[in-house]
């Protein structure tokens, strides 16, 4: 379908993504990707990242094409990188229905392929050097409504779905392991039973868990909040039979995404996922790349984490705590407003030095990832480490 630019009609304006329809086309969505980030749930931050967008629409088309490959599900059960894990539970997973359908017809995800401004299609090997979206299948979304009982903001969600399609409302967050600064541990030292919640035998300490554990957040509500599995089943208003489908996918995608990167020598700590349901099951949705995952290489990290580092004890990220404790207290929503009004605290631009070397990361890891220069001109993945490490000496 040829489409002219000025034919997309705005359907959604976040802090880094826009999501476009066509005019005339009812089946699909654009997904573009900006250079803006956001961490900490504030919003669109005072900086760019070069090449952010460009290589999330990379890493995502590259994702879902390599897990709907049948291929990549085959041999996953053999890996010698899943040795870590408990084989008894790992055995467990690899013998579910789910697992078997993966090996026969890989999995099912919402993306229908690349495509420029003209609507014409795209190829990975073509996005350093042109405007691309990720075109994907249309989805109802349907947005809880915040509604006030005893004195509280509670979020209503009626499932009153009409569309044969439907955003599951959730974001399901699995977790390898436990690293420093690990939203997780402050968890487990107030609640130590929540270890035998999440499937473990014990709590854990900093490094890998025996098994990979999920983790359920809303998605639609204005900050994510953890849930129990009764409330993300009542959430997700999926049967329990598909809510169980949905964790086993989790599980599955996990696992074939660790198995990628640690093939190239990244450690993947953790990460979310999003779905979709219709008449035939469950689609990955959204997209996977960096901004969803936590990824490390030779002790840095390589995702949106290097750049929450930046950030985190500053006076920003302090005040942030407490305008968010403020706005609970006071049963508001808006605790941004509270945090730069307020307390009078903004997020300040990131260094000369820092940003210099975060305008190559996207680039790096999406070269890196999909085994071959997407981005020319950049570095190798072991360069951009050591030039970590010299901005990390100059700046001291």
């Amino acid at each position: 379908m040829s489409v002219d630019l000025q034919d997309l009609i705005l359907e959604y304006d976040g802090s880094v993504k826009r999501v476009w329809r066509p005019e005339g086309d009812d089946g699909s969505y654009w997904f573009e990707f900006t250079n803006d980030y956001s961490v900490f749930d504030w919003g669109k931050m005072p900086d760019t990242i070069a090449n952010k967008g460009k290589a999330l629409v990379a890493l995502g088309a590259f994702f879902f094409q390599h897990l709907a490959d049948n291929k990549t599900w085959i041999n996953l059960s053999d890996s010698v990188h899943l040795s870590i894990f408990n084989q008894e539970w790992l055995k467990k997973r690899v013998n579910q229905p789910l697992f078997q359908r993966l090996t026969t017809h890989g999995a099912r995800h919402h993306f229908q392929g690349l495509v420029g401004s003209d609507g014409k299609a795209v190829a990975i090997e073509q996005i350093a050097t042109t405007q691309a979206y990720m075109s994907v299948v249309k989805a109802e979304v349907q947005r809880p409504e915040p509604t006030a009982l005893l004195d509280q903001t509670v979020f209503y969600y009626s499932h009153d779905i009409t569309d044969a399609r439907r955003l599951v409302p959730l974001e399901v967050v699995f977790r390898f392991g436990m690293p420093a600064g690990s939203s997780l541990k402050s968890r487990l030292a107030a609640d130590p039973c929540y270890a035998q919640t999440l499937g473990l035998s014990a709590v854990p300490e900093e490094g890998w868990f025996e098994r990979p554990v999920l983790e359920f957040y809303t998605k639609l509500e204005p900050k994510d909040r953890l849930l129990s599995i009764q409330e993300a089943l009542t959430i997700s208003g999926l049967t329990p039979k598909r809510f169980e489908e949905l964790s086993e996918l989790a599980f599955a995608t996990a696992l074939a995404i660790y198995h990628h990167f640690a093939e190239r020598g990244i450690e993947l700590w953790d990460g979310k996922f999003e779905f979709l349901e219709d008449h035939k099951g469950l689609l990955l949705a959204d997209s996977i790349g960096p901004d969803e995952l936590r990824l490390v290489y030779s002790g840095h990290s390589l995702s949106k984490e290097m750049i929450r580092q930046f950030y985190r004890d500053s006076s920003w990220q302090l005040a942030i705590a407490k305008a968010q404790k403020m706005a609970a207290s006071q049963n508001r929503l808006d605790w941004q407003s509270i945090c730069s009004k307020d307390l009078k605290e903004q997020p300040s631009p990131l260094s000369p030095q820092f940003k210099a070397v975060a305008d190559k990361l996207y680039g790096v890891l999406a070269n890196h990832t999909i085994g071959y220069d997407v981005f020319p001109q950049h570095p190798t993945l072991p360069q951009f480490v050591d030039s970590i490490n010299v901005a990390a000496e100059r700046q001291a």
